[in-house]
């Protein structure tokens, strides 16, 4: 199979350019999706199969099979970004590469069964509440949902969850898809699925804006946006609405950059009608819009004029989507609930709490870990504050880009899709020489929900407690990689440079 590229354009160059990671990253997706799990209430199910591999979600052969295959998305997605920037070619004919070979690895994944989440199946249901004039940040969905399909799939943690943490945009987009499949249950997960890709596709003008605006390659920067591995894994084989947000939010920075405040802040305030998260780009791009050496008080200004116009639309959005606003913020608190994610502060309750068993002392779980999940957003909050000085000499892209960051990694749930903004906001707006952590935090998250197979079972407790040590360590371990990457990576160039006199510095260090 050949990449067509622009016509003239040199075959040896259209090869180097491509190389052999297209077809690695288009095998580790294919492994991947071949072998996942089933979502235990999905019910029959067309799936992609490969004679001769098991794909029944049995352990180990799962477990082995996402490892062996995340591997070679992250290889693969290191080696077109390196290709890409060396490439003479010109930027379109790059940036066309990049969307063949990204669309080549959603191929697998989007044709497979929706991958390590059950998500999708609350969007559907969400949606089909809606519909019924139901109100899913406040309304029992058990209760309120006459649509069997669309509650038996749901997992039953949120059936009787009063409130789901999601916006007007997303409540709509989902109950339009609902609609649009006539209320077929089978329809609207392909309808919500197309949705995730379409928008991951959408982000593509907007990160090339950025870029170009940062002096970063547009190619890279789409690169590093949409063909990461939790992009492909997640946004398209998951099918989460972080998708939406992302395609929304980069479009909104672009406007803004490009000196088209008033639409920019309207899409920037539809992808906060997704996600609340999202509102750190009006914050940050209008506290840098004051201007250089601006008052304390013209900033303010700014940043409340936008607020006030994108809470406006929202709560507008609200009322013709029938969700609440306060029961839609309400409902935030209860993703806290989740427990099972690699969250430092979370993990860190839950082996402080066990020391203090172990040492004979009475300790709650719960008490600790609303400690230190305080804490971690206390330290978040903090931190997104300090940014707001920042943005003159780092870019107020950049500064949006990494209170997100900020503000998931200090969180009490961590999920991988949650990056995918942050991450791609970064890989346009240019990252200089810590590009190489970016790189090493997105692939490391992209293995952080596995695949449990259909043989999993629940621990006794000091498996389980145990279990909390080793995530905490492999929190840590993900966060010394990601400090030490860019020295490890100018150690290495210099090392190169004085073995190969005059050879050209190393890609992933290379000031944007």
């Amino acid at each position: 199979m050949a990449l067509e590229l622009a016509p003239g354009a040199p075959t040896a160059q259209r090869r180097a350019l491509v190389g052999p990671y297209l077809w690695l990253g288009l095998a580790g997706s294919l492994l991947i999706a071949v072998t996942a799990p089933l979502w235990r209430l999905s019910g029959p199910t067309w799936r992609l199969t490969v004679p001769g591999i098991p794909h029944n979600g049995e352990r180990p052969i799962t477990a082995i099979t996402f490892v062996v295959g995340t591997g070679m998305l992250g290889l693969a997605w290191m080696g077109l970004i390196r290709r890409v920037e060396r490439s003479q070619l010109a930027d379109r004919d790059k940036t066309r590469a990049v969307i063949v070979t990204s669309l080549l690895w959603f191929a697998p994944v989007l044709l497979g069964p929706p991958l390590l989440s059950s998500d999708i199946y609350s969007y559907a249901a969400e949606g089909a509440m809606v519909t019924q004039g139901s109100d899913p940040t406040v309304d029992d969905m058990a209760a309120a949902l006459h649509y069997g399909d669309y509650l038996s799939r749901t997992d039953p943690v949120w059936r009787t969850s009063f409130g789901n943490p999601y916006g007007p945009v997303q409540m709509g987009t989902a109950a339009a898809i609902v609609a649009g499949s006539g209320h077929d249950i089978d329809a609207t997960l392909w309808g919500l699925r197309v949705l995730a890709l379409g928008a991951v596709l959408a982000s593509i003008w907007g990160l090339s804006e950025i870029a170009r605006h940062y002096g970063v390659s547009p190619p890279v920067a789409v690169a590093i946006g949409i063909a990461n591995p939790i992009s492909v894994i997640h946004l398209v084989g998951g099918a989460h609405n972080d998708a939406l947000l992302m395609a929304l939010l980069v479009t909104g920075c672009a406007f803004a950059l490009r000196g088209r405040w008033p639409l920019g802040v309207v899409f920037m305030a539809l992808a906060t009608g997704v996600k609340l998260p999202a509102a750190a780009g009006i914050l940050y791009l209008g506290w840098h819009r004051a201007g250089l050496g601006a008052k304390f008080t013209d900033r303010v200004r700014v940043v409340a004029r936008a607020l006030a116009g994108a809470g406006a639309l929202i709560g507008v959005l609200c009322i013709v989507i029938g969700i609440s606003v306060y029961g839609w913020i309400q409902s935030m608190q209860n993703a806290g609930k989740t427990m099972g994610t690699l969250s430092l502060t979370t993990r860190t309750g839950y082996v402080v709490s066990s020391l203090f068993r172990l040492l004979g002392l009475p300790s709650s779980d719960s008490t600790w870990i609303w400690l230190f999940r305080v804490a971690g957003l206390a330290a978040a909050a903090y931190l997104c504050l300090r940014l707001l000085g920042m943005t003159a000499r780092i870019g107020a892209v950049q500064c949006a880009a990494i209170s997100m960051l900020v503000v998931v990694l200090l969180g009490p749930v961590v999920w991988p899709w949650y990056f995918t903004p942050g991450i791609a906001l970064l890989g346009a707006a240019g990252v200089g020489r810590w590009r190489p952590a970016l790189i090493v935090l997105t692939i490391a998250f992209s293995f952080e929900v596995f695949p449990s197979g259909n043989s999993a079972l629940s621990g006794p407790k000091p498996v389980l407690e145990t279990s909390h040590l080793v995530s905490l360590g492999f929190i840590l371990l993900i966060a010394a990689l990601t400090l030490a990457a860019p020295f490890a990576v100018e150690r290495w160039r210099s090392l190169r440079d004085d073995e190969l006199p005059g050879s050209d510095p190393l890609p992933y260090a290379s000031a944007d």
